[in-house]
């Protein structure tokens, strides 16, 4: 298998485990981006949101089933979900107000160019330590799974997106 392809269904997996570790609400309120830049508070990146803790508990039931999870790594999982769901609100808490503060600036009468481009550089940081707390999710999680589970859940993933599941209508 190339790297391009293993690469692609790593990312893959790398969107759920983005999922299960998603809050009980998100700091976007479960909104999709719309408008300029995301401006009424929409994520930048499209992410999957997840509401509550139930919706997050029918995906984890779903992947286990899917995955024929044994019982012990069902445990595992769920457990991978919390602890990153914990890990990951302080960091979309701080995404929240950043987007909040790009609100601001670009609803300003004058346009400050040096705090949007410092506004830029600081989200670009929060955006690399999001993106490896959910990488230390995923390696995580490739640890609880055999390779047979791995390789069912990154098929699953290609599948899911050739029928057009990209996240959220826009």
């Amino acid at each position: 298998m190339g790297t391009m392809a293993t690469m692609a269904r790593w990312s893959t997996a790398a969107a759920l485990v983005a999922a299960l570790a998603a809050p009980a609400a998100w700091a976007y309120g479960g909104k999709g981006m719309h408008g300029p830049m995301g401006m009424d508070g929409g994520p930048m990146m499209g992410a999957p949101m997840m509401e509550d803790g139930a919706r997050r508990e029918r995906m984890l039931e779903r992947m286990a089933e899917r995955l024929q999870l044994k019982p012990e790594q069902r445990e595992q999982v769920r457990a991978l979900a919390e602890r990153s769901a914990q890990a990951m609100r302080p960091l979309h808490e701080e995404m929240r107000q950043l987007r909040e503060e790009q609100r601001k600036l670009w609803q300003a009468p004058q346009l400050d160019e040096a705090a949007i481009a410092a506004l830029r550089e600081r989200t670009l940081r929060l955006h690399e330590r999001i993106v490896t707390q959910r990488e230390q999710a995923m390696l995580e999680m490739a640890r609880i799974l055999t390779p047979e589970q791995r390789q069912r859940m990154a098929q699953g993933f290609g599948e899911h997106r050739r029928h057009g599941h990209h996240g959220p209508a826009r």
